[in-house]
């Protein structure tokens, strides 16, 4: 069951220059798109990349107008937003673009 369905907000990683996706190559997704210090396993599932954080995963979807992140399960002791400045920080590191994360509740 999504943590959509319960108000948890969905995210958006996307490039300010152009409103959309940063280009990171499959076999890089794990590097990039992980957020570092936080103890993540990846997992196989929907989604190009899928990532055990305690009792819940956080999901990345490569989208035309960037890549969508949510969170399924259990969020609490989890601040999502810091989660993903934090990722969003990671892929400007590694595209060199101006890059911005939006929130949708």
């Amino acid at each position: 069951r999504s943590c959509h369905d319960r108000g948890v907000p969905e995210y958006l990683i996307r490039d300010t220059d152009s409103s959309s996706w940063p280009a990171i190559p499959q076999s890089r997704l794990l590097e990039v798109l992980d957020p570092r210090g936080y103890g993540s396993v990846k997992v196989d599932g929907p989604g190009d990349l899928r990532l055990v954080l305690a009792w819940c995963e956080m999901v990345f979807s490569g989208e035309e107008a960037g890549w969508q992140v949510w969170f399924e399960g259990d969020i609490t002791g989890h601040d999502t937003d810091n989660l993903v400045s934090q990722v969003a920080r990671q892929v400007e590191e590694f595209t060199g673009g101006r890059i911005e994360w939006v929130r949708f509740d």
